[in-house]
């Protein structure tokens, strides 16, 4: 069995951080949360592992945010939802494909920054986020990954 693609929600205020739901794995935040809406993403989804940030909105976090979100299981990615019409859906989806790109490079034995230069070229996802995928569950293959959003 292939590898599924990874939906990534895309929150454009944070009015919509408490309407989510709690079996929401990825999120991007394309605005700059408080402290306060970070809290309240991880009461709000309590399983995310993976949240993407902009680039001005990640080098403005505190050590303490960060610390708070490492502990709490998230990892904190850099990067932008190039492309992405929130108005027309309302997640950012990373295709199959790719992930099965990233594997099959991975396989090859090529370099992190080798794998970053041609999935960058594929497709517009953030090196930081090229190099999470290659580092985490989400290239498991086989039956369900536990913590991996399919579609």
């Amino acid at each position: 069995m292939g590898l599924g693609s990874i939906r990534i929600r895309v929150v454009t205020s944070r009015d919509e951080i408490l309407g989510l739901g709690t079996e929401e794995m990825a999120v991007h935040l394309a605005f700059r949360p408080s402290d306060r809406d970070l809290f309240n993403l991880v009461k709000t989804c309590p399983g995310v592992e993976l949240l993407q940030l902009p680039a001005s909105s990640y080098d403005a976090l505190s050590k303490f945010i960060k610390m708070y979100l490492a502990s709490s299981g998230i990892h904190l990615v850099k990067g932008d939802v190039s492309g992405h019409w929130h108005d027309l859906n309302n997640y950012f989806v990373i295709p199959a494909y790719v992930l099965e790109k990233i594997k099959e490079l991975k396989v090859q034995g090529r370099t992190e920054e080798e794998i970053i230069d041609e999935i960058t070229n594929i497709r517009k996802i953030s090196p930081d986020m090229v190099i999470h995928l290659l580092n985490s569950s989400f290239l498991a293959s086989g039956a369900e990954r536990p913590r991996a959003s399919k579609i």
